[in-house]
């Protein structure tokens, strides 16, 4: 294993040595990425145990859309729900919901944590005790799919069952 003796003159330079365009390492971006989904109700979705789709039985066809823009790639671990959420870019919006499963509030979002390609977490507040929660998962690039997990929720432990939609998407860039 190699190891580097520090002296400290050399550390007192690099810590003197401005950080520049050029010595700044690059800022890796996501891309811009919009969601085309079919959503249903989950009539009989059961929070206290595992269910495969397969299990759930489903109400209706809604189609519906959402745009994450793109952003610099997370290089931290994402915040604790409890924190104060970071800025929220405006672009990231529902861009059609002909349904209107998710009109009930107000449009920007309150909350994202984009771990894109492993998951997407997002909050809007619908009144003062509860929000929209929309999760994206099961990610698949290759295929350009996804998941999305759509309810109204108190918090993650508590949401109204009636409402809970799920769907695929088609993942365009």
């Amino acid at each position: 294993m190699r190891t580097m003796i520090m002296t400290l003159p050399i550390a007192f330079a690099l810590m003197q040595t401005p950080v520049t365009a050029e010595t700044r390492a690059p800022i890796e971006m996501l891309p811009a990425r919009t969601l085309q989904c079919t959503l249903a109700r989950a009539l009989n979705l059961d929070p206290s145990r595992a269910q495969s789709r397969d299990e759930i039985q489903y109400e209706g066809s809604y189609p519906f859309s959402l745009h994450l823009p793109s952003i610099a790639k997370r290089q931290t671990p994402p915040p604790d729900p409890t924190s104060e959420p970071e800025p929220v870019d405006p672009a990231t919006a529902i861009t059609s919901d002909p349904a209107g499963l998710a009109n009930d509030g107000k449009p920007a979002f309150d909350r994202v944590i984009d771990l894109w390609p492993v998951r997407v977490e997002m909050a809007r507040a619908i009144s003062p005790q509860l929000s929209r929660i929309i999760i994206i998962s099961d990610i698949d690039i290759s295929k350009s799919t996804a998941n999305l997990f759509m309810a109204p929720a108190a918090d993650a432990a508590s949401m109204d069952m009636d409402k809970v939609y799920l769907g695929s998407c088609r993942i365009t860039s």
